[in-house]
């Protein structure tokens, strides 16, 4: 386990209820977030550590769990790959095309693969909706995407301490980076395309005075790509979300329109284009099924079959995201052909 802060502490527990797996080292530079994974992890006995590459030379580690601050996914993905080791990547996989091309050839290259952390394709609920949408037709030919992702700011002086990493847009990346990639990811899913074409709008809202976007970690902005099949996507993310609004759609929503209707992913709603009653298609086990990213990482090493977030959602989910982000830095419409990197 690389990196046992917020998200691979989540890890960890995830990892050590799996059957037939050690926890062989932890790593991180944190002293009390290493010394709580150790604890956490005190029945397998693992080594100890504070440089990722110490680990990576280890002859009985098979998988490394990276959870690291975004931009140092990359360069350990690509030093554990080259190592020979199966590796788990949180999300993304770069924040530069740069750096998402390099784990991409690092990737071709080796004898083991790479799944990433876009855990939402592993929720059974978004595998139904996903079925609904591609595999039994249920709107037709789809058309178009609105997703929204909004959340509520903390009252004034409540605000939790972030790591500094995270505000600092050369490290994490920006918000839509950072963070909207799942979302974004999902869209695509949706869309079963790549966007040939981004363009967007966003800023630091809060606190004012206001500061222009590439300046400071985004609050809010809105994304419109085109698809290289002729969908659209209208993508937009809010820290200003009044709690009050929660009566009203929610926070989070995907809607897919299509030729004879509108799918709501999350919620699995059909919404027939000439019937006045939506009808939901989640069974109760459906929606009691939990995600199993974790324990498909290592059914995929022992039946040597790749991941289905494999390298190619990776590198799609992060370039998507870096084109959305480039769109709003220029304030102009970025193609996909400029990031240079071939999926």
């Amino acid at each position: 386990m690389i990196g046992v802060g917020n998200r691979g502490k989540s890890l960890l527990t995830q990892v050590l209820k799996q059957v037939n797996v050690r926890v062989a080292a932890i790593c991180d530079i944190d002293p009390q977030a290493r010394d709580n994974a150790l604890s956490a992890a005190a029945q397998h006995n693992p080594k100890s550590f504070t440089e990722y590459r110490q680990v990576l030379d280890l002859k009985d580690v098979d998988a490394i769990f990276v959870a690291t601050p975004c931009d140092l996914h990359a360069p350990m993905a690509v030093a554990a790959l080259e190592a020979g080791k199966y590796v788990y990547c949180e999300k993304p996989v770069g924040i530069t095309p740069e750096q998402v091309d390099s784990v991409l050839k690092a990737s071709r290259r080796a004898k083991t693969f790479l799944q990433i952390g876009q855990q939402l394709r592993y929720y059974p609920t978004m595998r139904e909706s996903m079925r609904q949408i591609h595999e039994l037709k249920t709107i037709g030919t789809p058309f178009v995407i609105q997703a929204q992702r909004n959340s509520t700011p903390p009252v004034p002086g409540t605000e939790r301490p972030r790591p500094a990493w995270y505000d600092d847009i050369k490290r994490s990346g920006d918000l839509i980076v950072e963070n909207a990639v799942h979302n974004i990811d999902a869209c695509n899913w949706a869309a079963a395309s790549r966007p040939e074409s981004a363009y967007g709008h966003g800023k630091k809202y809060l606190p004012l005075p206001s500061k222009p976007a590439g300046t400071a970690f985004l609050d809010g902005f809105t994304v419109d790509y085109i698809y290289e099949n002729g969908m659209n996507l209208s993508y937009s993310q809010l820290y200003l979300h009044p709690r009050s609004l929660k009566e009203l759609r929610g926070g989070q929503w995907y809607y897919v329109f299509g030729e004879k209707g509108t799918i709501e992913i999350n919620s699995g709603t059909f919404f027939p284009m000439h019937e006045t009653e939506p009808k939901r298609f989640f069974t109760p086990e459906i929606e009691k099924a939990r995600e199993n990213a974790t324990e498909e990482f290592f059914a995929c090493i022992r039946e040597k079959r790749l991941p289905f977030a494999d390298i190619t959602v990776a590198a799609t989910a992060a370039l998507t995201a870096i084109m959305g982000r480039e769109a709003i830095y220029k304030k102009r419409m970025v193609t996909w052909k400029e990031l240079g990197v071939q999926v």
